[in-house]
C-alpha cells in the first residue's frame, strides 16, 4: 500500500514593484485631499459658513398662514437686540466723527482763503 503526502506549498510570488504604484499614488492623493481640506477649514468662507450653520440653529420657523410660507424668527431676541444696540452706537460715534472732519475741512479752506487773499496784488 503507498501513501501519498500532501503537495508541498507552491513557490512564493516574488515582489512586484508595478503594484507598489497605485498604493503611492492613493497615499498622495490622499495627503493632497488633506492639505486642501485643512487649507478650506482655517479659509474665512469655512468660518462664513459655520456661523450661517450656528446663526440657523438658533432660529426656528414659524408657519406664516394660508401662502405656505415659513417665516424665520429668531429664538433669542436679546443678542440681536445687543447687537442692534451696539451698532446704533457705532453709527453715532461716526457722526460724530463725521461732523468733526467736516469742521477742520472747512477751517482748512478759510485758511487756505485767507493765504490766498493776501498774496493777491491789489490786496
Amino acid at each position: 500500500m503507498i501513501l501519498q503526502t500532501p503537495l508541498p506549498p507552491p513557490p512564493g510570488i516574488p515582489f512586484d514593484p508595478n503594484q507598489l504604484i497605485p498604493l503611492i499614488g492613493l497615499i498622495g492623493g490622499l495627503v493632497v485631499a488633506g492639505v486642501v481640506l485643512y487649507a478650506f477649514f482655517k479659509s474665512d468662507l469655512a468660518a462664513a459658513i459655520a456661523e450661517r450653520i450656528r446663526a440657523g440653529k438658533h432660529r426656528r420657523k414659524k408657519w406664516k398662514g394660508l401662502g405656505g410660507e415659513w417665516t424665520d424668527t429668531p429664538a433669542e431676541g436679546l443678542a440681536d437686540a445687543d447687537h442692534v444696540v451696539e451698532l446704533e452706537q457705532r453709527v453715532t460715534d461716526m457722526q460724530g466723527q463725521l461732523v468733526e472732519m467736516a469742521e477742520r475741512l472747512d477751517f482748512a479752506e478759510r485758511l487756505l482763503a485767507q493765504k490766498r487773499e493776501r498774496s493777491l496784488p491789489g490786496a
